[in-house]
């Protein structure tokens, strides 16, 4: 296979002030360091924050609404709404967030506040008229950071069990001697490491 050295770039993933800078080649090309690279989709940084993802899955997501409140201020059929929400903006909230997902408070709400907007919009309603639950009730509609569970367990769940092409025990250990009596299954109890970073 050949590589395009224009398209080659190079991404330090470490925690340090300084890394190590060091230079790559590729035949006669210098390869360019880069601070985040996008990769199918998904934004990567050298500290593997996802905070550049986010803040453009979020911009990008709110683009999208704004042209369809501005494309479609007569459109009244509530069903007919919900479904270019899901398919023109969740989408793009929800893409490979198995690899994404974030754990942190700020970066959960920047993402719910781009479905809050949509539900106003699905519903015609305004501010004050009825809180966000009662809209995704309304709606049936899930919130976002259960969505993501969801697709996290279903994601485990195809890998444990063979569905997908990705040996789960590579990754994953399990407890092999518990005791507790609060489990069904206590052989796939899931070893929790101890780790000294969150990323």
């Amino acid at each position: 296979m050949r590589f395009n050295e224009l398209k080659c770039k190079v991404l330090t993933v470490s925690r340090k002030k300084q890394p190590v800078d060091f230079t790559y080649r590729l035949g006669s090309t210098t390869l360019t360091h880069v601070e985040k690279e996008k990769d199918l989709g998904v934004t990567m940084t050298g500290n593997l924050s996802w905070d550049s993802h986010i803040h453009e899955i979020t911009a990008k997501a709110n683009k999208l609404l704004g042209l369809l409140k501005r494309t479609c201020p007569f459109l009244t059929d509530v069903s007919v709404r919900r479904t270019l929400y899901l398919s023109l903006v969740k989408s793009n909230l929800c893409y490979a967030c198995e690899v994404w997902s974030p754990y942190i408070c700020s970066q959960k709400t920047k993402i719910e506040r781009v479905q809050r907007r949509a539900t106003r919009w699905i519903l015609k309603a305004r501010k004050g008229d009825s809180s966000c639950n009662e809209r995704l009730v309304d709606l049936n509609l899930l919130p976002l950071c259960y969505d993501r569970e969801i697709k996290d367990l279903m994601f485990f769940y195809k890998a444990l069990y063979g569905i997908s092409d990705l040996n789960v025990h590579d990754y994953v250990s399990f407890v092999t001697h518990n005791h507790s009596r609060l489990c069904r299954n206590p052989n796939l109890l899931l070893k929790t490491p101890l780790c000294k970073t969150t990323t």
